[in-house]
Parts: structure tokens; sequence; C-alpha cells
């Protein structure tokens, strides 16, 4: 290291003398990566610097380096050195420099700004035109949705009311049936026997469908293969009649069990009293025997034995269905009370129900009701409601003058289908009731049972029944030839001709209630 320092000493001279000159070094420019990332005024600035400050550098020191004198000689600063200031021209100011800090790189850095604005303005363009786009999609979205959920809303209140009026509608029809229920039983109702009150609940081509029902009164060409088929509002209120002519029969008695006398008569003759059992040997259905709303004494008036019950048909409401085609389906109860206000009948069933639909304006009738039940339970109850616990069971109603004329117990009478309704034939049992024979009958009329206590309103009532050709029923007083008087339940059926379609007798069947 000494002898390097001694052989610059012999070129330049003392190093110290040139250090001192020199003064210290500039400092190191940055990588030209660097010097490329900065703007063009901070790159001119540096530029302008560096040419103003490169008199004292190193670089100048190797300018020089090959026409240096041998050591010892001095060398002024500068010497040799061309003059920066007059090189281009001569007006002493600096030249620009080639490259970035020129004019070229002026007008190219205008043009990039240019460029940059240009860029710019059409980004903003296209952004403004998005922003218009998006806008515009978002509105015509906002309208469709408006438009949809109004739709929406629209097709809710439209549900909403033809739900209304499904609701109002199959409440209308469940309230037609249940009508119609109650004008099968009630004997209260006036308008069960008028046509035009039938007319507003059901069509003029009605249906009534039943199982075989032979218990009460019908008309043979009403059986079918499955059970009976009554067409015609005037056939429903015939058998409207029908029935309630049966119910009747267990509605007269005072008691379910038929009183303290028929056990008595059944315990002489050894047979269990009716108080302790029932005509199928296991116990009466449910509800049978149990008062109706309490044990409410007879009505204010009513004589023993008098049709003071009540029965009553009701709709099941909470069990009301529909089908798809609008038919209503539901269980029914059928309730008979006797005068002291003691179920001596209880039926359930169900039945369906179709509607044909009515104008605005009017209500849905019906066109075909079809009744399903136990047929075979419901007579029981009626053999044990309506009979003494010693009779024969609850006889099968005939409907022809084949049957009529059968041997029976019952006392029966046949006479013609029109006034004065004579008398065509009598049974045994008739006669011994009434004390006429068959001879002293035949010819003659009923009349010739009655007298002065007989009640005029219910026979005229049994002679319109008569002639209408319907089922009747009516407590009566009547007279022995011998002139006794007896209470007398008659039931009154139509008989028909061997086709079956025409009326052609009446069949009476007495039974002293008195007995």
């Amino acid at each position: 290291m000494r002898e390097s320092n001694d052989a610059l000493d012999s070129l330049f001279g003392p190093y110290d003398f040139l250090e001192s000159q020199l003064g210290a070094p500039p400092p190191l420019e940055p990588p030209r990566d660097q010097r490329m990332s900065q703007s063009p005024e901070d790159r001119s600035g540096q530029g302008s610097s560096r040419g103003g400050g490169r008199a004292m550098g190193s670089l100048d020191v190797l300018d020089t380096f090959p026409d240096a004198p041998r050591s010892g000689t001095f060398i002024p600063v500068g010497a040799g050195k061309p003059d920066v200031s007059s090189e281009g021209s001569g007006s002493g100011v600096p030249a620009p420099k080639r490259g970035r800090n020129g004019p070229a790189a002026a007008a190219e850095s205008s043009s990039e700004l240019q460029d940059k604005a240009d860029r710019c303005r059409a980004r903003n363009r296209e952004h403004a035109r998005q922003t218009r786009r998006r806008k515009k999609e978002f509105v015509e979205n906002l309208q469709v949705s408006v438009q949809t959920l109004t739709r929406e809303n629209e097709m809710m209140a439209a549900r909403l009311r033809d739900m209304d009026e499904r609701n109002h509608e199959r409440a209308q029809r469940v309230d037609t049936v249940a009508r119609i229920l109650t004008l099968r039983v009630s004997e209260t109702d006036q308008g069960a026997d008028d046509p035009a009150f039938w007319g507003e609940l059901v069509e003029p081509d009605f249906e009534l469908r039943l199982p075989h029902t032979p218990y009460r009164s019908f008309a043979p060409y009403e059986a079918t293969a499955s059970g009976r088929t009554v067409s015609g509002i005037e056939a429903a209120i015939a058998d409207v009649r029908s029935l309630r002519v049966c119910l009747a029969s267990v509605m007269r008695r005072s008691a379910p069990e038929g009183g303290a006398a028929d056990d008595a008569d059944a315990e002489a003759k050894g047979v269990e009293p009716r108080s302790t059992r029932s005509s199928s040997g296991r116990k009466p259905s449910s509800g049978v025997g149990e008062a109706l709303e309490g044990d409410a004494p007879a009505a204010p008036g009513a004589k023993d034995g008098e049709p003071g019950g009540r029965a009553e048909c009701a709709l099941e409401r909470s069990s009301a269905s529909w089908a798809a085609d609008g038919a209503l389906m539901a269980t029914w109860t059928l309730r008979v009370s006797d005068s002291r206000r003691r179920v001596v009948l209880q039926q359930r069933g169900s039945l369906k129900a179709a509607f044909r639909p009515a104008p605005v304006g009017e209500v849905d009738r019906v066109v075909c009701l079809e009744f399903m039940f136990d047929t075979v339970g419901l007579w029981q109850q009626l053999t044990r409601a309506a009979r003494s616990p010693t009779a024969e069971p609850y006889v099968a109603i005939p409907n022809t003058l084949d049957d009529a004329v059968r041997d029976s117990e019952d006392a029966r009478v046949v006479t013609t289908a029109k006034r004065p309704f004579v008398i065509e034939h009598v049974n045994d049992a008739w006669t011994k009731l009434c004390g006429f024979t068959a001879e002293e009958a035949v010819g003659k009329t009923l009349a010739i049972l009655q007298g002065p206590d007989t009640e005029k309103g219910e026979v005229a009532d049994l002679v319109r029944g008569c002639e209408d050709g319907h089922a009747t029923s009516a407590l009566l007083t009547n007279y022995t030839k011998e002139g006794d008087k007896f209470q007398n339940f008659l039931r009154v059926f139509p008989l028909t001709e061997d086709d079956g379609t025409k009326v052609s007798h009446m069949l009476g069947v007495l039974q002293n209630v008195n007995a």
C-alpha cells in the first residue's frame, strides 16, 4: 500500500494536495430503474444540477489523466477541459441536453398527458354510459317488480274473493242439506208437504238414494239392487211422510221400556223385562234410554200414549268435507225421544249431497242426496222402542195388496184408495179389536168406528193424506161394535198394483194403546 501511494505521488504530486482540490466526491446516482420511475420534472432538475456541479468531480480528473504532467507539475483546476458554457452556442447559456429532458421529451410528455386526458375522458364517458345503463336496468327491474307484485296482489285478492265466495257457497249448501234433514223428521214444519217449498231446496229431477227400508212404506218400483231410489219432489214428499209415520210409532210411547205394566206382563210370562234387556241380547246402543235435556215431564195436557215426543235429525257441520266436484259429504245423527223426553232411538249415518250450480243471486239446489246408515241396527231399535217385549219383531210394512192381506198379528183393514174409502178386507186381529165381523165390515167405511169423542180434525188430516197417496198416522178415539171407547194409534200406508206404479188401496194398521 505504501508503494502504491508513492507511485501516485510521482505522477500527480502529493495525494493530499489533489484531494484538497477535488473536494468531497459527488453522491452516487440512483440506479437506472429508479431514475426512470421519477417524473420528467424531477429528472430535469437533477440533470441541471448534475450539469452545473461536475467541475470538481472525479470524472474530470480522469478526463485529464492522459495529458497529466509528471510529478511535480501543478495543474490548475479545470485546465485542458472544454468550456461547457460555450458548447453549442456563444451566448454562455448551457445547451439543452439530449435525452428525456430536451424539447422532444417535453413534447412527448405533453402527448402523454394528452393521451392520458383522452383516456380519462373516455373512461369517464364509459363510466357514465355504464351508470346510465345500470340505472335504466334498475328502473326497468323495479317496474317489473312492481308489476309482478301488483299482479300477485291482484291474484291474491282474487283468490281471497274466490275463497270467500266458495266458503259462502259451501255454507249455503250445508244450510240447504241441514234444512232437508229437518224437513224429513219435523212434524211442526209446515213446508214439508209443500212442493213449492221443496223446489227451493232441490231440483225438479231430484234423486234420493237410500238403503233398503223394509220397516216403512215405499213404492215397489223404488227398489233397486243396492237399495232405493226416490225420483222427483212428489216422491220425496211421500218418502218423508213414510218416515214420519215410522218415527211416530215410537214417539207415542210414554216410556222407552214400555212402562211397568209391560215389565209385569213379561215377568208373568217368564220373559226378561224390557228394562233389563234389548232385542239383540246386548246392551242398548249409546244414548238410547238417556234423558233428552233432563227428565222433563210430559207436555202439559198430553195424555198417556199421545205422541208427545220429538224427532230431530242434525247435520254434524264439523264433519263436512268436499269432493272435487263440489259434493258435500258429512255425518248426521237421528235422535227420537218420547213424551217424557227420553231418547228411545238414536242412529248415526253419513250422506253425500250433489248440487247443481244456480244462477248468480240464487242458492244452489240439491240434485242428488244419498244416505248411508245401518238398516238392521235401526230396525232393531224400532222393535225395542215400538213393540211390547212379547210381540213379534217389528214386521216389514207391506207395499202391495198381496202382502197386506196375509196373516198378521196386527189389526189390519184394507180400503179403496179414493173416497169414501170403502172397506174391502179385514183380518182376524181387526175383528177381535173392533167387534165387527168381516161380513159386517166389508162394504162399509171406517165411520163405523167413530163416535162422539172421535177427533174430527185428525180424521180430516188422515183423509187428506190418503187422497194424496201418502203414508199418514193419527191417534184417534174409536168405538167398538158394542160402543166401548178405546184409543187407537192408526197408521195408514198406500198399496200399489202389481206393476207398482199406481196406488190401488190403502192399508190401515190399528194398535190399541190402552191395552
